[in-house]
């Protein structure tokens, strides 16, 4: 619904951004409607875990698309929603860092290539995929001990580099991958 509305020009909360503003509010959903327990404190502290991971990304790499593609967008969005549910699902702290890891790691050299230009294919699939992937990556992190190899601040290393090292057409320009191979109607 998030996404609809600012394919349709609606105003929404950008989480990190526009193209990626359904990831947080659909992982935010299912934390109240699916976790017994939920409350409004754990709301509090999801937006506020999902709200420290994003300056992370934000400080240290980026969360624009016309700068790393959609890595930055829709993958800062699912590392930063996985954290935050790790956090409400009683994580510790290195399973909540796992987990947000984890959401950014599987979303590494996406590229942003609006068809059309516009924030709708794939935006609008890639954000319902991201928030699956969140929730995936809390559960699998609450299932380990926060134990893990690679760290959150190395994958947004690793982002901001392929970012740099990725073409510029891929990076909301709506020039290249998708954008070029789907004919408009």
């Amino acid at each position: 619904a998030v996404n609809e509305e600012n394919a349709a020009g609606g105003r929404v909360v950008t989480a990190p951004t526009n193209g990626a503003a359904g990831i947080i509010p659909a992982v935010l959903h299912y934390y109240i409607n699916f976790v017994p327990g939920a409350d409004e404190d754990g709301v509090v502290r999801f937006l506020l875990a999902a709200g420290a991971i994003g300056m992370l990304f934000k400080e240290n790499a980026s969360i624009s698309g016309a700068e790393v593609g959609c890595q930055g967008e829709v993958g800062s969005a699912c590392s930063m929603a996985a954290g935050a549910l790790a956090e409400v699902l009683g994580g510790s702290p290195e399973q909540v860092e796992n987990a947000a890891e984890i959401g950014m790691e599987h979303n590494l050299g996406l590229t942003c290539d609006p068809v059309g230009g516009l924030v709708q294919i794939p935006c609008i699939e890639r954000n319902g995929m991201a928030a699956v992937k969140a929730v995936t990556a809390a559960r699998m992190a609450m299932r380990g001990d926060g134990t893990h190899k690679v760290s959150l601040d190395k994958v947004i290393k690793t982002m901001k580099e392929t970012g740099a090292d990725m073409s510029v057409k891929y990076k909301e320009t709506a020039r290249g991958g998708l954008a070029v191979n789907i004919i408009e109607c």
